[in-house]
């Protein structure tokens, strides 16, 4: 819970239930952090603040009256997507699609917005900018570096990380692959890879890269 606004939520709920809503249990066999539904929802919603309210709402709607495992599945189904949002530093639209699976999947009614902006920080234009992989743009830009050698670059700057994932095809049985760090969000994006959906594939913002690419050549990570 590290946004203060979820925190202020979270005090606001358990003084008007007069009980925790956010319960740590450590050990045992439920050991974890346990929320109350609202909790769940509010901190699911932080993805798209302008539809805060209709998320909330209508997701409140929908589990009153249904059984405790519907509400479980809800809770649990939020909580992934909160833990994908912030360890995972998806784009909007990618977590905005796994919403959208998510509340296919518990039968609820379609009442997430159609597309969600992906836009560098202190964007105004409200709408999503136009990005590409990381080997069109520096085929595009010709610069010295091949795809590995600039995401190579970019890690020694702070910019990109190197991940992994579960693979039965490799020996090691891990598949490597890059994603951008906070800092290089600023730069581009992180969707997921359409053939693996636990895997991340950066793009980055077509205006930006001449910008990025005096950074990588300069070694001044921004």
């Amino acid at each position: 819970m590290r946004s203060d606004g979820i925190a202020a939520f979270v005090q606001s709920l358990s003084e008007a239930k007069k009980r925790a809503s956010v319960n740590v249990i450590k050990g045992g066999l439920e050991s974890g952090t346990w929320a109350d539904e609202l909790v769940a929802i509010r901190y699911a919603t932080w993805i798209e603040p302008t539809f805060e309210v209709q998320v909330y709402e209508q997701f409140r709607n929908s589990v009153k009256g249904s059984n405790g495992l519907l509400v479980e599945k809800v809770q649990a189904g939020l909580a992934m997507l909160a833990f994908y949002k912030q360890e995972l530093r998806i784009a909007p639209s990618a977590m905005l699609g796994a919403m959208k699976k998510l509340q296919a999947s518990l039968g609820m009614p379609d009442i997430l917005p159609t597309y969600a902006v992906d836009a560098p920080e202190g964007s105004v234009t409200g709408s999503s900018e136009v990005t590409h992989s990381f080997t069109e743009l520096l085929l595009l830009h010709g610069k010295p570096y091949t795809a590995q050698s600039g995401y190579r670059r970019l890690q020694l700057l702070g910019l990109a990380e190197r991940k992994s994932r579960p693979s039965s095809k490799h020996p090691d049985k891990e598949k490597l692959f890059w994603s951008l760090t906070d800092k290089g969000l600023q730069f581009g994006k992180n969707l997921t890879d359409p053939n693996n959906p636990r895997q991340r594939q950066p793009y980055f913002y077509d205006s930006l890269f001449p910008k990025l690419l005096s950074v990588m050549m300069n070694g001044i990570a921004a």
